[in-house]
């Protein structure tokens, strides 16, 4: 009996942390998690205030090349949405309404700390452009018309993740972004836009 448990725990290792084939060459992933904006400034002709958001959800997916030095590249297409929670100006909250969101398209890098395990480390940055959009955002009492405008303007990101190698051409991705913009411009006045990402996701090799 203590041989067989011992042949099960020795096979368990080596299937966890042995050498295993990692993927090169051509691959689709796609990615979901969960979107959270960070309180945005709202700067303009006499408006200075700051704009709060729920969680929100994100979308990706990407073509990319993966290189035999730990090197890869992807152009990935994005979208993310998240609801206007609270609107507060000079101290004052009031319940906001609308949604805000975005379209990006970016060129993606990758250094994998390939190892001798199944579990691969990576950082991450990307740069490239998105259209950012205000659907019907007001607040309550103000008086003025819904904001319901896009900007297009310079998007990038930073992260880090792990990847989980299932088979040769199957890696489950769990990461980190930061995604932003410069300040898109809706109607004269400036609105922040950047996020916090966490995903769950999976590249498939060809």
């Amino acid at each position: 009996m203590k041989k067989l448990v011992l042949c099960l725990f020795s096979g368990l290792i080596v299937f966890s942390f042995s050498t295993i084939a990692y993927a090169e060459g051509l691959y689709f992933s796609g990615n979901i998690g969960a979107a959270s904006l960070t309180d945005a400034d709202v700067t303009g002709p006499g408006v200075n205030a700051e704009l709060e958001s729920d969680t929100g959800v994100a979308v990706g997916i990407a073509v990319g090349y993966a290189y035999s030095n730990n090197i890869r590249a992807e152009i990935e297409f994005a979208y993310q949405k998240n609801h206007a929670d609270i609107y507060n100006e000079s101290g004052v909250e009031s319940d906001a309404t609308g949604d805000t969101s975005s379209y990006a398209g970016l060129l993606n890098c990758y250094y994998d700390f390939v190892n001798d395990s199944s579990l691969i480390p990576f950082i991450t940055a990307g740069i490239g452009y998105a259209k950012v959009k205000m659907d019907d955002v007001n607040y309550s009492g103000s008086g003025v018309p819904n904001i319901d405008d896009d900007d297009a303007v310079f998007a990038y990101q930073v992260g880090a993740g792990l990847g989980y190698v299932v088979s040769e051409k199957i890696i489950l991705d769990f990461k980190y972004r930061y995604f932003g913009t410069a300040d898109p411009e809706f109607y004269n006045t400036d609105v922040e836009y950047a996020s916090h990402n966490f995903y769950v996701g999976m590249r498939a090799f060809f």
